[in-house]
């Protein structure tokens, strides 16, 4: 293998398909930070205008047959911490991607774990994407991904 090229094993760690899922979990951990900590300050005039929208995305995601069930599944894999296990599963993710001479078997495996469980975090914390709006959702989702990216250069 020559200089900068990709082992077959190191290409499906840091290819598309996982680099996706864990853009979508960074980007939901920072909106899901962003609604915390606004929520947390009482002076905030932010939190009234994107919390309408966020209750009414969960109440009409709550009608719907898939979406109790992914949020479940999302809880139990978290065991009762979903804040904390997003946060290390995004971390994982990164660290993978930053560790380009480690273990090929063991990050791929890594990889897709938290992909996995990045695109569960990212259903079951739908409600969220309410509160940047339209706009800024694909802006955190283009600074996530560039941010995925440069982790895998």
């Amino acid at each position: 293998m020559s200089t900068g090229e990709r082992s077959e094993a190191r290409k499906k760690t840091v290819g598309a398909g996982p680099g996706f899922c864990h853009a979508l979990g960074l980007m939901v951990l920072v909106i899901s930070e962003w609604v915390r900590a606004d929520l947390k300050d009482a002076t905030s005039l932010a939190s009234g205008s994107y919390l309408k929208d966020m209750i009414q995305f969960a109440a009409e995601l709550s009608e719907t047959d898939w979406y109790k069930p992914a949020v479940d599944l999302y809880d139990n894999l978290s065991f009762g911490q979903p804040r904390a296990a997003l946060w290390a599963a995004v971390f994982m993710a990164l660290a993978v991607r930053l560790n380009r001479h480690g273990p090929e078997e063991a990050q791929q495996v890594l990889s897709w774990v938290t992909a996995a469980y990045c695109l569960l975090a990212t259903v079951a914390l739908l409600p969220y994407l309410a509160a940047p709006g339209g706009g800024g959702l694909i802006l955190l989702l283009a600074v996530s991904a560039g941010v995925v990216s440069v982790a895998t250069l």
